[in-house]
């Protein structure tokens, strides 16, 4: 069993997210029914663990640990459903799953992802450390929205048809996928009590947690097993998008992936605690085949 596993039923995390997640009565085909469907697929959980584990790095999780958990797992499944859409990658694969379009039209997958998005405003109402609320609210709308997430995902569709350097792919990197690991870890650790101080040391370890994670996924996007990875390979290469190893190479791409691993290691011996999850962590992402 690999830490992330260990760690996920250690927390019990499966259970948590779905007595605040899931929806009951849900006809087949329902938005309800969609929202479980993707939500309840296989997944990896790693975000969700993610602010559990930046949490203990200060202090011990509590039951706003959990919310910010699942309110991190909602936007990251939103983001999958409206990235698989006919107007963006095209994909019929997700977690092992037929994505949501394929059921029942494209307009059903905007209105699906566009649920689990604003399903977040209803879980955050649970929050009871009000005097964090501020703060966690913020780092939500910076990471998630236009000024993150969402900006990488409109330089990756921009992108198409371009052959970009490293350091372009990199910028979309950040943006599209380390700024939701960055949104899960800093609020794991405001919900721990983190200063201001520790905030930048895992501000700056969730962009490289993130470069290590996408570039990985670039890699098995290439060389991977659909049938391992729950989702279609070739996507890039389908899609004319740039990725560090299509644009530079595997061996380039395992480079840098050895250069980030170094450099988050450097920054996880700056955490106060909690340090062995991390690094077993790094030594998970640069190795998944999934």
């Amino acid at each position: 069993m690999n830490i992330i596993n260990s760690e996920i039923k250690k927390h019990d995390i499966e259970t948590q997210i779905s007595e605040l997640l899931f929806l009951d009565k849900s006809l087949d085909l329902s938005i309800e029914w969609g929202m479980n469907h993707i939500l309840f697929a296989p997944s990896k959980r790693i975000r969700p663990l993610l602010v559990l584990e930046s949490n203990m790095v200060f202090d011990p999780i509590d039951d706003d640990s959990y919310v910010l958990a699942a309110a991190v797992e909602l936007v990251h499944t939103y983001s999958l459903v409206h990235d698989d859409l006919p107007c963006m990658d095209n994909d019929e694969l997700r977690r092992g799953v037929k994505t949501l379009h394929t059921y029942k039209g494209e307009a059903f997958g905007v209105l699906a992802g566009d649920a689990l998005l604003t399903r977040v405003f209803d879980i955050l109402s649970k929050y009871i450390k009000v005097e964090k609320l501020p703060a966690i609210l913020r780092l939500f709308g910076e990471k998630s929205g236009y000024t993150g997430m969402i900006k990488g995902q409109i330089l990756d569709m921009e992108a198409e048809d371009q052959k970009l350097s490293i350091e372009n792919i990199n910028i979309i990197n950040y943006y599209k996928t380390a700024n939701l690991i960055q949104l899960a870890m800093m609020a794991g650790a405001i919900n721990g009590g983190a200063s201001a101080t520790d905030l930048v040391v895992i501000e700056e370890l969730g962009k490289y947690i993130g470069f290590i994670f996408q570039i990985q996924d670039d890699i098995l996007d290439i060389i991977g097993d659909s049938a391992v990875l729950g989702k279609q390979t070739g996507s890039d290469d389908r899609n004319n998008k740039s990725s560090i190893p299509l644009v530079a190479g595997l061996d380039k791409a395992k480079e840098l992936i050895a250069e980030y691993k170094e450099i988050s290691v450097n920054l996880i011996d700056k955490l106060p605690g909690n340090n062995n999850f991390f690094r077993e962590l790094i030594n998970f992402l640069v190795t998944r085949e999934k």
